[in-house]
């Protein structure tokens, strides 16, 4: 560390990171008091979130032109790559030092510091980046900036929680909801056909049909929790979702589809995979005007520890399917984005329960999957939604080798 602090000094702050607050300017001071205690000859914050860049840099103890490092982009792909520092030489400094900062299911961002030249940076210094950076990505001060920090593991436990109970209600319910329907059924017959009475009647069906619809939600969040990683085919499941949402797509909307023939199978059987992915393209059908374009892409990617991070959920690194699923609709809007996970069951739609993303999320979390909802990039509009499911595991057969008889001579 430089004269003005210490490597003890610079531990000495790291409590401050997590500083309770709700003040979106907290983060600015923190880095403020980060730079004086540890001595460095400048240091910054860059940050993206909902396609805007927070870019905060300090030099002796005053704020800078915001202008991002040059060495940004290429620090990004290597810590993206697994390195936990990089460092780079700077003129009349003793090297730039980089850090991973990636809040759970957000776009990576990175802190980075300067040394003053004559001061060499030692491998316990970049260690204390790398933690400093893991500090950063669950601050208070940076959940207020950005909006909640979601903890996948609590949400996790919130939605089977709810799921238990909405196992015991749906059931109930749809005891009812069929005595409801069944004597609708009954009486039908017994009323003059176009009377008011046969509307009245009509009408109970109806509701009790759209009960169900909702117990069967119920019923799907009770099972979500339910592993079953035997193989499942994406297309065929995005073709038998098309076909049941063709009936409530609006005048001239479309579904354009990438889907290679050559896509491997996914560690998700038929039922819970057409469950996420049915859930995810009624969401994007509905977001649509008239005339509205719904893109469905798939494809193999190898996941890398950071891209595993970008994700909400239980992702881990390797071989997964990620499918894409973008709509041209308005998009969602900030004060929306902010609460979706951060409340289970949160939810714009009349009528609606805020399910669907809770069924989505607790299906995939069971089968180590993730997912991400982002803006659609400038200059479109609308909503994107990655999901990530790992690969089926080939299973080689087992091969009992036949005996061979032997003849034997008497």
């Amino acid at each position: 560390m430089a004269s003005t602090g210490t490597l003890a000094t610079a531990l000495g702050f790291l409590p401050n990171w997590w500083r309770e607050t709700t003040d979106a300017t907290a983060l600015d001071g923190l880095l403020m008091g980060w730079q004086q205690a540890c001595g460095w000859k400048s240091c910054g914050l860059v940050l993206t979130h909902e396609n805007q860049r927070w870019v905060k840099t300090v030099e002796a103890g005053q704020w800078v032109e915001a202008t991002p490092p040059p060495e940004l982009p290429d620090a990004l792909r290597r810590l993206k790559n697994g390195e936990a520092t990089v460092l780079y030489s700077i003129a009349q400094s003793s090297g730039r030092v980089f850090a991973t900062v990636q809040p759970l299911g957000r776009s990576p961002g990175v802190v980075w510091a300067d040394k003053r030249p004559g001061e060499p940076w030692t491998d316990a210094e970049r260690a204390y980046m790398a933690l400093t950076g893991q500090m950063i990505e669950r601050s208070p001060a940076l959940a207020a900036l950005l909006g909640a920090i979601i903890d996948p593991d609590r949400l996790y436990q919130r939605l089977g929680d709810a799921a238990v109970i909405c196992g015991r209600m749906a059931h109930d319910f749809d005891n009812l909801l069929q005595g409801v329907i069944g004597f609708a059924d009954l009486t039908a017959p017994l009323v003059s056909p176009g009377s008011q009475a046969a509307g009245f009647v009509a009408e109970i069906g109806k509701i009790g049909q759209r009960g169900i619809q909702f117990t069967q939600q119920l019923h799907q969040l009770s099972r979500s929790g339910q592993v079953k990683p035997n193989p499942g085919s994406v297309p065929l499941a995005i073709a038998k979702e098309e076909a049941r949402l063709k009936p409530m797509m609006a005048p001239g909307l479309r579904i354009e589809k990438d889907l290679p023939n050559t896509l491997p199978a996914v560690a998700m059987e038929a039922t819970p995979l057409q469950t996420v992915l049915g859930h995810l393209l009624e969401n994007a059908v509905e977001a649509c005007p008239q005339g509205g374009v719904v893109r469905v892409s798939a494809k193999s990617v190898e996941l890398t520890e950071a891209d595993a991070r970008s994700y909400l959920g239980r992702v881990g690194v390797g071989a997964h399917l990620q499918v894409v699923i973008m709509d041209s609709g308005v998009g969602i809007k900030p004060e929306v984005r902010r609460r979706l996970f951060v409340e289970p069951f949160f939810t714009t739609k009349v009528r609606h329960r805020g399910l669907g993303l809770a069924i989505a999320y607790r299906v995939l979390c069971s089968h180590r999957g993730g997912i991400l909802l982002d803006s659609v990039p400038a200059p479109g509009t609308g909503t994107q939604v990655r999901v990530v499911i790992p690969l089926a595991v080939v299973r080689t057969p087992n091969i009992t080798s036949t005996p061979v008889a032997t003849a034997v001579g008497g």
